[in-house]
């Protein structure tokens, strides 16, 4: 494999080119070597394998050289200039002069590119560096490699051009797969090759290149102050003309601007206005609406009991009515028995009396029978008269119980309505969530204040992000008061991450945050597994697990709203929103119109009873 440059001890051939020109491919040739696995390592891909300079020992006709294989030049993963560092330093260790520079390049159309190349090696090396360049094609065909007149025909007017200032100084290198090693085509295109490095006279110094390099140098310092002399002068013309601009711009900005001033403040009074009116025009409508559908439903169930009482009245009176009757069918048919037993009675006295004297005793015996059994049928139908009464009473006992019970339950469903109508009359006044008025929150100005105090354009804590606390401003207070009853709120215990404890008391629909930013009800957290976010000393929200929820009663509350949706309170992250999509981002868009509307018109509702505008969002989410 070839060596890193550490001292050079003879004159030098030096192979310089693009990347993939076949420079590392030469020189193992020229050393004799296979041209893919010899000293200087060959790359099978566009991306530069040579980044440093390396060298082997060659002998051409009795002489030694160092032969150096240098990067692809203007096309490497390395920056130009550090190749080009890279190769000075090289040529200086070279104390006995560069013999030969072989600008290798592929055998086709001279491009821009490749006089690109050239120019750059002309200008690093200096113009004297041209008496000593040989070109080199590669990539060539095997009749061009076989043929030179084929190769010199295949020439365009930039490739003649540059042979003739080299003084028709070139060759081919050979490919290996057309003409192996001992063919004599491939070593009559090297043995060329040598010729011509053997021909050259006298060496490129290091003299030469040092004064080369001081010419660059010179050259790149005056350019470049010219270009800055050109650029201050050009930054100076473009500020006066800026100047001027900016200056007749602002004017105009200014007159523009004043116009848009009185123009928007026009458009947002009469916008104002009309919203104004067309807002109290809904609310009216709804009040009347509302109004309407209570008297209706408020007659329909009075119609309906006065209905269902009607259909009562009329079956017990039916029922009465019935039984009288068959009462007076019973009464008919004892009065219409006791006749035909009368009549048979008469009959039978009748015969006894024409047998009378035949049958004396037997017919007072038949008469004591006769007097006995009537006696116990009498009695019979006494008791069976009697049953049949017991059982019409207990008939009618059962028919009053059950129109009692039915009235009760008549009276249960009335008390049940009106406790349903009580509770949606309470949810209508405080449906949105609520905080205890005890509850603190921290102003902007540092100061922790209980909610009580709170008022609208207050700045709040409402989150923290990178470890600073965000503050919000309380844009409106939806209700604040006290209840005549007592009000049920969900009491949530924890323990902070310092062993400190902690508690927040809202209304059991109020939303909070879960660790992963989820929100849920403070009624549905779990002690012992829902784990909150409660903000620490270091302005961190860590989550807390939730150690006890108490359910209990209190007659205060307060409930408002933050431009960002969310309030830290009692050190716990809160949502604004309560009863609500357990959606962050979804309650955020209904409320966007309302903080729209209070950015104009700022509210000043601090009161017991709901906010109009947060009543029909409510009405509407309860429709819903």
């Amino acid at each position: 494999m070839s060596q890193i440059i550490n001292d050079v001890s003879y004159p030098v051939i030096l192979l310089v080119g693009k990347t993939g020109a076949g420079k590392s491919t030469l020189g193992n040739m020229l050393l004799k070597q296979p041209h893919d696995d010899g000293h200087f390592q060959v790359s099978a891909d566009m991306e530069s394998v040579t980044q440093e300079c390396s060298t082997a020992i060659l002998s051409i006709d009795g002489i030694t050289y160092n032969i150096i294989d240098t990067p692809g030049i203007f096309d490497t993963q390395l920056v130009t200039d550090k190749i080009l560092e890279e190769i000075a330093k090289t040529i200086k260790k070279c104390k006995y002069g560069i013999k030969a520079i072989l600008f290798v390049f592929e055998a086709k159309r001279f491009s821009a590119e490749q006089r690109g190349v050239l120019e750059g090696i002309r200008n690093f090396f200096g113009e004297g560096a041209t008496n000593y360049i040989i070109a080199i094609f590669s990539h060539a065909t095997k009749a061009q490699i076989y043929d030179r007149d084929i190769m010199r025909k295949a020439w365009n007017k930039p490739v003649c051009s540059f042979i003739e200032d080299i003084e028709n100084r070139w060759g081919i290198s050979p490919n290996s797969d057309y003409f192996p090693p001992d063919d004599p085509t491939h070593q009559a295109r090297l043995g060329e090759i040598k010729a011509f490095i053997s021909s050259m006279r006298g060496v490129y110094t290091t003299e030469q290149l040092e004064e080369s390099l001081q010419e660059q140098e010179e050259a790149r310092r005056q350019k470049e102050e010219e270009e800055e002399r050109k650029k201050q002068e050009h930054e100076e013309k473009l500020k006066e003309i800026a100047r001027k601009e900016a200056e007749e711009a602002h004017k105009r900005k200014v007159e523009q601007m004043e116009r848009e001033r009185k123009a928007k403040q026009e458009y947002e009074e009469n916008l104002r206005r009309k919203q104004q009116q067309e807002a109290e025009e809904r609310h009216r409508q709804m009040v009347e609406k509302m109004k309407q559908e209570e008297r209706e439903r408020k007659m329909q169930e009075e119609n309906l009991r006065k209905k269902q009482q009607q259909e009562e009245e009329e079956r017990y009176r039916r029922k009465l009515e019935q039984m009288r009757q068959e009462k007076e069918r019973e009464e008919e048919l004892r009065r219409q028995r006791e006749r035909e037993w009368e009549l048979k009675r008469q009959r039978e006295k009748e015969e006894e009396l024409r047998r009378q004297r035949a049958r004396e005793e037997e017919l007072k015996k038949q008469r004591e029978r006769e007097e006995n059994l009537r006696r116990e049928r009498e009695k019979q139908e006494q008791q069976r008269l009697q049953e049949m009464y017991r059982r019409q009473r207990e008939e009618a006992e059962r028919e009053r119980v059950r129109m009692m019970e039915e009235l009760q339950r008549e009276q249960e469903r009335q008390r049940r309505l009106q406790e349903e109508r009580r509770r949606e009359e309470e949810r209508r006044h405080h449906h949105d969530g609520c905080f205890s008025l005890d509850t603190k929150v921290q102003l902007s100005s540092g100061k922790f204040i209980e909610m009580a105090k709170l008022q609208v354009g207050d700045c709040i804590c409402s989150n923290v992000k990178n470890g600073e606390k965000e503050f919000s401003e309380v844009y409106l207070i939806s209700h604040l008061g006290h209840f005549d009853h007592s009000l049920s709120m969900t009491k949530i215990e924890f323990t902070r991450s310092d062993g400190q404890k902690g508690q927040i008391r809202t209304t059991p629909s109020h939303c909070i945050f879960h660790e992963d930013l989820s929100i849920l009800y403070a009624k549905d957290v779990v002690p012992g597994v829902t784990k909150i976010l409660v903000l620490n000393e270091t302005n961190e929200l860590v989550p807390v697990v939730v150690d006890n929820l108490i359910t209990e009663g209190d007659t205060g509350y307060i409930s408002f709203y933050t431009r960002a949706g969310t309030v830290i309170a009692n050190s716990v992250l809160c949502s604004c929103y309560d009863d609500c999509p357990q959606s962050q981002t979804l309650m955020d868009l209904v409320f966007a119109p309302i903080r729209l509307w209070t950015k104009v018109f700022p509210s000043n509702h601090r009161q017991k009873d709901l906010h109009p505008t947060t009543s029909s969002i409510c009405t509407t989410h309860n429709l819903i």
